[in-house]
């Protein structure tokens, strides 16, 4: 699975992502990191980025960590998502890394860290994250 390969999907069956300014940066065996590009339009009042934008960047981006386990598969889907807010985004680009725990049979675990963009040691999210693997 290559970077370029879940970048020409997402273009074609995740769009939304785009339109949310989140785009795949990178990938390795299990983990994928991915950028929020900072617009002020995805923000809430005093600057915060809006927390929907940051729930979605961490499943997106969880589900292209997947990918590099179990290769593309589309209906692979959200069966679970806790996201805990520890401090505001604001003002800038976040960036998230997700990562594959474990891959059953039936359900995928895992877990994703937010962080703004030159500050990968002060979280602003962190998410727990499983999947329904189709059969």
């Amino acid at each position: 699975m290559t970077l370029e390969e879940i970048q020409a999907f997402n273009a074609e069956m995740v769009p939304f992502c785009a339109e949310l300014n989140i785009h795949l940066e990178s990938i390795d065996d299990g983990i994928a990191v991915s950028r929020f590009t900072y617009e002020e339009r995805w923000t809430r009042p005093v600057d915060f980025i809006a927390g929907p934008i940051l729930m979605a960047m961490a499943d997106a981006t969880f589900y292209w960590a997947l990918f590099t386990k179990i290769g593309i598969v589309p209906l692979a889907v959200t069966n679970e998502l806790k996201y805990n807010f520890l401090r505001p985004a604001i003002g800038g680009d976040v960036l998230c890394r997700a990562e594959v725990l474990k891959v059953g049979r039936r359900v995928a675990y895992g877990v994703a860290d937010l962080y703004m963009d030159g500050a990968p040691e002060r979280l602003v999210g962190h998410a727990t994250t499983s999947y329904v693997l189709p059969d």
